[in-house]
C-alpha cells in the first residue's frame, strides 16, 4: 500500500458562483504521486473531529504554498505591504499541523508552507522582503515558467536537504515573505546569498523539511531534478 499523503487544500473563489473552491496545484499532486505517494486531497474546515480523522488516515502530511499568514497568528499587526489573507484558512492549517506533530509523522512544507510551520511552532514573519534587514534581492522571479531558475541557495551540511542535493541549489521564487524570528524546535538549513531563509528542518523531530522555493514545479521538466525531495519524504511517510 502507498502511503497516504495528506496535501492541504488551498482557498479559492469561483468568481462566477461565488462558491468557495477547494483547490490544490497539479504539480503537487504530480509530483507526490511520481515519489510513491498515494495524495489525499484535505478540504478547507475547522471541523476539529474531521481534521482529526484525516490525521489518523494519513502518514504524512504535506503543507503547500499560498497566500500570506495573517499576522494577528503571531502577534502582529498587517503592514501596508501585506497580501490577501484569510484567517480561518490559517486555524485550519495550524490546526492540521499541530495534529499531525502529535503523532510524529513526516511533514513536506513548500512556501507558505515553510512560513505557516514556522508560525505553528511560534515563530514569525517578515511580511514583506522590503522589511528585512539588509538589501534583499527580488525573490518573485521574473523569470519566465513556474521552474526557471531565480537564484543560488546554500544549504548546511548537517540536514537532510543536504543529504538530498549537496552543498548548493538553484531554486525558483514566488514569495514576497520569509521568516523572521525561527520557531521551536526548527534549524535553518538553506539560505540565500542575501540571508533570505530558505529552508528549515526539525530539530528532535522524525521527518520535518521545509523549503521556501517551489520543487514541485520541476516535476515538468525531463529530468525531474527535485522529485529526489519528495522521494526522501515518502520513503519517511512509508516506515
Amino acid at each position: 500500500m502507498k502511503p497516504k499523503i495528506g496535501v492541504l487544500a488551498h482557498p479559492a473563489v469561483n468568481e462566477h458562483a461565488y462558491l468557495l473552491n477547494h483547490t490544490i496545484g497539479g504539480d503537487y499532486i504530480l509530483s507526490l504521486i511520481e515519489a510513491g505517494g498515494l495524495p489525499v486531497i484535505i478540504p478547507i474546515t475547522n471541523d476539529k473531529e474531521l481534521l482529526k480523522q484525516y490525521t489518523d488516515l494519513c502518514d504524512g502530511l504535506l503543507v503547500p504554498g499560498g497566500i500570506d499568514v495573517n499576522p494577528i497568528c503571531y502577534g502582529e499587526n498587517p503592514d501596508s505591504l501585506i497580501g490577501d489573507t484569510n484567517m480561518s484558512f490559517d486555524c485550519f492549517e495550524l490546526d492540521m499541523i499541530k495534529m499531525i506533530m502529535e503523532q510524529g509523522k513526516p511533514v513536506l512544507g513548500i512556501c507558505r508552507g515553510i512560513q505557516i510551520i514556522n508560525v505553528a511552532l511560534g515563530g514569525t514573519l517578515y511580511q514583506d522582503m522590503a522589511l528585512q534587514p539588509g538589501n534583499a534581492f527580488r525573490h518573485v522571479q521574473k523569470e519566465q515558467g513556474r521552474p526557471g531558475i531565480s537564484h543560488k541557495v546554500e544549504i548546511e551540511k548537517d540536514s537532510l536537504l543536504h543529504q538530498v542535493f549537496g552543498d548548493e541549489l538553484y531554486v525558483n521564487s514566488f514569495h514576497h515573505q520569509a521568516i523572521k524570528d525561527l520557531g521551536e524546535g526548527l534549524k535553518i538549513t538553506a539560505k540565500a546569498a542575501d540571508g533570505t531563509v530558505e529552508a528549515v528542518e526539525g530539530t528532535d523531530y522524525p521527518y520535518l523539511t521545509a523549503v521556501q522555493w517551489h520543487p514541485e514545479n520541476f516535476i515538468l521538466l525531463p529530468e525531474k531534478p527535485m522529485l529526489p525531495l519528495f522521494v526522501s519524504f515518502i520513503e519517511a511517510c512509508g516506515k
